[in-house]
């Protein structure tokens, strides 16, 4: 079965808009971490009134206030492990994306040659003169 031609160009082009959906969704996960320390600054007032000895716990609070600190630590962790993760996964995706679509533009022909004003033309030829409209009664060789 052959595809298509632009299904070589609109295939990369949709993984493409998925990786950008992909690198919002990471995002958004990443701000969850941050969104995790907004208290941070009440826990370390708590945690310096300890050391001043304006509060006194007792040694299992102790030891839950350093074991939740541990389990915070490597649920953090792993989140920042997954979200490198997926961003090196999305790059691979873009650049492998990226090259599909290099290879697809270079696959296509030029239906016309690339020089002057064929660049900038909006209007095909009409009745084989260079110049359409006002212009071409300026540029007739006289």
């Amino acid at each position: 079965m052959r595809f298509d031609r632009k299904f070589y160009l609109i295939a990369p082009t949709l993984v493409l808009v998925f990786i950008v959906a992909g690198v919002f969704y990471t995002a958004s996960r990443l701000r969850q971490i941050v969104a995790a320390s907004d208290n941070l600054q009440r826990r370390l007032d708590y945690v310096t009134q300890i050391e001043h000895g304006q509060r006194r716990i007792t040694n299992e609070k102790a030891v839950q206030l350093v074991r939740l600190s541990l389990e915070a630590e490597q649920v953090r962790s792993s989140a920042i492990v997954a979200t490198n993760e997926l961003l090196l996964t999305l790059g691979v995706m873009t650049f492998l994306c990226c090259g599909g679509l290099l290879w697809a533009i270079k696959g296509v022909p030029r239906t016309l040659p690339l020089r002057g004003p064929v660049l900038f033309r909006i209007a095909p030829r009409s009745s084989g003169s260079r110049w359409s409209g006002q212009d071409a009664s300026r540029r007739l060789p006289r």
